[in-house]
């Protein structure tokens, strides 16, 4: 009789394990399924915000050509005049003493 107790206790642990591995295995694809879903959420959201992090960026892009422009024209504009001021300070030469200069003696 004690033989066929251990047999019955010998099935019904493999029943039991089989039961804790099938239960396992239901667990994992359940978990494999939300990480999925939640993957599949957040790519969405990710492809929402770049793609109005992009238009933004067209918009940058846009906004310093018509930036770079201006300063292009107003170089050109303005170039003669500069390149003029700076001579004439340079080569009008007035010479005079310093304020601090103290003759020694």
């Amino acid at each position: 009789m004690y033989y066929y107790e251990h047999c019955a206790c010998f099935f019904f642990s493999i029943g039991k394990n089989r039961r804790l591995k099938q239960a396992k295995e239901e667990a994992q694809a359940e978990i494999e399924q939300y990480r999925l879903q939640r993957e599949k959420e957040f790519k969405t959201k990710e492809a929402a915000a770049l793609g109005s992090h992009g238009n933004s960026a067209v918009e940058v892009d846009k906004e310093t050509i018509d930036k770079m422009k201006h300063i292009q024209g107003s170089f050109q504009q303005n170039k003669e005049a500069v390149v003029g001021n700076l001579l004439k300070m340079v080569c009008d030469i007035k010479p005079e003493i310093h304020a601090n200069y103290r003759v020694a003696g």
